[in-house]
């Protein structure tokens, strides 16, 4: 064997000694421990190394960003003396930088780029600079442009009537009324614009759709719009207030008439009306085009004459009557006088006859005088300036056929006043009724009043007697009975609803029981 052969064989056993020793130094605890320190100081290094100690890691972690249109936001401005009307650009190009974690947690609206009008104190072009308010951790490169040019107006503040307009029609058959505003400051809207745009307003208006409406369209917060002068919207007018309460009525055809008061029940014994005031003298009624064309009154308001026991106001209610649908005031209130009762007596009073046809003659037979003597009761102011000529007294005798009738006599009198009859007493008179065709050639005689005196009261429905109903009429007296078993009354009818100019009432025979 050659000594190179036996360095060959001594060679794993060289190797293998230190492997054991590598084992043993492995496998020892302490170098266990020292290995566990090493390992958990570098793993701490790694987690909490400040990266701006490092120019390798700094490089990396900064990025930066453009903005390409940044809102240039005005600020500062004193808006009760000035307004910005232009502002040129309106939007800058912003370059930033900073940490990559910060410019992607900010947004494009933390980017904001202000121009302050604070300074501002008289109106005019302005160029003034621009400045930055940027994210955390973010900051400038390049701002372009720096500065901006302003324009800032003087504004003005002027009143203005407010008006309603509408859009659309009522539905069939319906009309529309005057627009109202009910708001509690009236039409009355302040309105702010740029001195230089003031004299371009022409309208303040709010608008109200009636499209089919069958009823009164009502918007308690209708939009007030600012409109020029060929009815175009102002943008920028500021009007306050900004809503107002506005209505539209869309009703039935409507028309005002003469309210005429109808009376029921009586008074109590001794009392009389010296006047009964209505609030108002006429009220609106609706009704279809076609019905409302036949009304020339209402007289659906009725005073109950049983509840009057003194004077004072009393209110009654309007109701719709007939084909009315509605009336308007719903209810009336009644100012009334009473008085205690007295009586007058009038003599000679002529009675007139009327409703002779052609041909056809009629004269008093009796009375022979053609007058007759009256009693009439009514409050002493009343009866103090009444007189014989305001008494009417009138025998019809329409449809009567020649000869002799006893024709029960109608009574017009003054309002407030009634005649005085004995109980069961009624007034007639005997009138002859001619044919005059044959003795006069066919000529007519005229109405004719001659004398003579009453006659006792015409058997119950003898030709010539009319029944009467409750009267109507502003200011008409009680319907009263002259006797003590109320079995005669005589209700009142105003002689108004037939002729204009006449204020007499009529008094004509009334069963109570009916």
């Amino acid at each position: 064997m050659t000594a190179r052969t036996r360095r060959s064989a001594a060679s794993p056993r060289y190797g293998s000694g230190r492997e054991n020793d590598m084992d043993k130094w492995l496998s020892h605890p302490t170098a266990l421990k020292i290995i566990s320190v090493l390992l958990g100081v570098l793993l701490f290094a790694v987690v909490h190394i400040d990266p701006e100690t490092s120019p390798q890691t700094l490089t990396s972690s900064i990025d930066t960003k453009v903005i390409e249109a940044a809102t240039i936001v005005p600020i500062g401005l004193d808006e009760e003396k000035y307004v910005l009307t232009a502002m040129e650009p309106t939007v800058a190009r912003l370059v930033v930088e900073g940490k990559i974690s910060n410019l992607r947690a900010a947004t494009n609206a933390d980017y904001v780029v202000n121009v302050d009008l604070s300074g501002v104190t008289k109106p005019g072009f302005q160029e003034l600079p621009l400045a930055l308010k940027l994210p955390r951790g973010v900051k400038e490169v390049e701002l372009s442009p720096r500065r901006v040019m302003v324009h800032i107006e003087e504004i003005v503040t002027k009143t203005f009537d407010a008006q309603v307009m509408t859009v659309g029609d009522p539905a069939s058959g319906f009309v529309v009324g005057e627009p109202e505003i009910l708001s509690e400051g009236g039409r009355s809207v302040q309105v702010t614009l740029p001195k230089d745009d003031m004299d371009r307003v022409g309208l303040v208006a709010a608008t109200l759709d009636i499209s089919d409406a069958e009823k009164t369209v009502v918007n308690k917060k209708a939009k007030l719009v600012v409109y020029d002068t060929e009815g175009q919207e102002i943008p920028n007018a500021v009007a306050q207030p900004s809503t107002i309460h506005a209505e539209v009525k869309v009703t039935l055809p409507f028309k005002q008439v003469p309210l005429q008061l109808r009376y029921s029940g009586e008074l109590p014994e001794g009392m009389s009306l010296v006047s009964v005031k209505p609030s108002v003298d006429h009220v609106t009624v609706y009704a279809t085009q076609e019905e409302l064309d036949a009304v020339s009154i209402y007289d659906g308001a009725v005073l109950d004459l049983s509840k009057v026991r003194q004077s004072g106001t009393i209110k009654v209610k309007a109701p719709p009557v007939d084909h009315i649908q509605a009336v308007n005031p719903g209810e009336i209130d009644l100012d009334i006088v009473v008085e205690v009762a007295t009586t007058r007596k009038l003599s000679n009073i002529p009675i007139t006859i009327t409703g002779a046809g052609p041909g056809i003659a009629a004269q008093v037979a009796t009375p022979a005088s053609g007058t007759i003597d009256l009693e009439i009761s009514g409050a002493e102011a009343v009866l103090a300036d009444v007189r014989a000529d305001d008494i009417a007294v009138v025998a019809k005798v329409a449809g009567l056929d020649p000869g002799t009738h006893t024709v029960a006599l109608e009574l017009e009198l003054p309002p407030y006043v009634q005649p005085v009859l004995a109980d069961g007493q009624s007034l007639s008179a005997t009138i002859e009724i001619i044919d005059t065709t044959a003795s006069n050639g066919g000529e007519e005689p005229e109405d004719i009043e001659v004398g003579g005196n009453p006659t006792s009261p015409p058997e119950e429905g003898h030709e010539g007697g009319s029944p009467g109903n409750s009267g109507s009429g502003t200011g008409n007296a009680s319907a009263r009975s002259a006797g003590s078993n109320g079995s005669i009354q005589y209700a009142l009818v105003d002689a108004n609803r037939r002729s204009p100019s006449n204020s007499l009432m009529s008094w004509q025979k009334e069963d109570a029981t009916t």
